[in-house]
């Protein structure tokens, strides 16, 4: 069994989750990032306030990908943000496979918990 405890330490920082349309994923994106595409989830760190930033559009058209429903797409994205406001990285291969199999114990778990 997986502790979700362990994985939550964050300093006492709040983290602020927004949900937003395509444009406006597609200018953070751009702001931030010099891509023009709307993408599915970002990560701000912020010793006061972080923020997930959540595009519900790009996960609706990445749900099937992952066999999931929206809201689920929408909490594994949810748990990647805080994976990487708690210092998981995902830019290589190794790493991007070993967060996904993580942030999906992760989800499986928080699954459990709240739909026994």
């Amino acid at each position: 069994m997986h502790s979700l405890e362990n994985e939550w330490v964050l300093g006492g920082a709040k983290v602020e989750i927004h949900l937003v349309d395509e444009r406006e994923s597609a200018r953070i994106h751009e702001a931030f990032f010099s891509d023009l595409a709307a993408t599915d989830v970002m990560t701000f760190p912020d010793p006061e306030v972080s923020e997930i930033i959540i595009c519900p559009a790009v996960a609706d058209s990445q749900k099937n990908l992952e066999g999931l429903g929206l809201h689920d797409e929408i909490l594994t994205y949810i748990i990647h943000g805080l994976l990487h406001l708690c210092g998981w990285d995902d830019q290589d291969d190794e790493s991007f496979l070993f967060m996904k199999n993580r942030q999906s114990e992760i989800l499986s778990d928080v699954l459990s918990r709240i739909m026994p």
